[in-house]
């Protein structure tokens, strides 16, 4: 693990910095604590909270809590998955954040990161997150309420799975930046993720597809950065 180097040897005119969004440049509040906040008499994610649970017919005292995430026990594999906001792991049902959550309020940032501070300061940047592309207009919002200018390399959205796209974040960002760099004939870029499988991804993406591009690809979490 190494500390982030300084603004200043990271602002060059020839590297093309690109940044994820929720985690990486603001501090995005996560489903996961919003409901541990509900359940300690906090109501704003009620809602949310019970139509998840309708879905697998359970109830908020099944849940139980590790390592950051919710839970339901199913030993016998008895709970039906309807949707993409559960996932089973072994004997155990996990709640996902609902796809209703990154549209709602509730789940956009109100600080800025250390790594966001950095955004400010580079001159070459861009944005490329796994906010869906429907909601773009709020990313650009949130931009401009926490101080941020928008990217002059441009601001990229997910466009989300659909029957017409099978494409999962991941991919949909490796080949994002691979384009990105490419078309915009950069020799030098640095992408910045709190997510290890986008760091992977990214990384092998770039690789495969622009082996001259010197890219590093940084595991963000706060001021600290390590590579996977």
């Amino acid at each position: 693990m190494r500390f982030l180097k300084l603004f200043e040897e990271y602002n060059n005119d020839d590297v093309l910095h690109i940044f994820d969004f929720d985690d990486t440049i603001v501090d995005s509040p996560r489903f996961e604590d919003q409901i541990r906040d509900y359940l300690k008499e906090d109501i704003s994610v009620e809602s949310l909270l019970d139509e998840l649970l309708s879905q697998i017919n359970k109830n908020k005292s099944d849940l139980k809590y590790d390592n950051g995430r919710y839970y339901i026990d199913d030993p016998d594999n008895e709970i039906n998955i309807i949707g993409k906001d559960c996932v089973r792991k072994k004997k155990r049902v996990y709640l996902t954040s609902p796809e209703k959550y990154y549209y709602s309020e509730l789940s956009f940032p109100s600080s800025v990161t250390e790594i966001g501070e950095l955004y400010k300061k580079v001159k070459n940047k861009a944005i490329v997150t796994a906010r869906y592309s429907k909601i773009r207009h709020k990313v650009v919002e949130y931009l401009k309420k926490l101080g941020f200018d928008y990217p002059n390399y441009g601001l990229y959205c997910f466009p989300g799975l659909s029957d017409k796209n099978l494409e999962r974040a991941s991919p949909w960002k490796g080949r994002t930046i691979v384009k990105l760099i490419k078309e915009n004939g950069f020799k030098k870029a640095k992408f910045y993720d709190d997510q290890a499988k986008n760091i992977k991804e990214v990384r092998r993406a770039v690789s495969e597809n622009l082996p001259d591009v010197e890219f590093e690809a940084i595991k963000v979490n706060g001021w600290w950065t390590w590579d996977i």
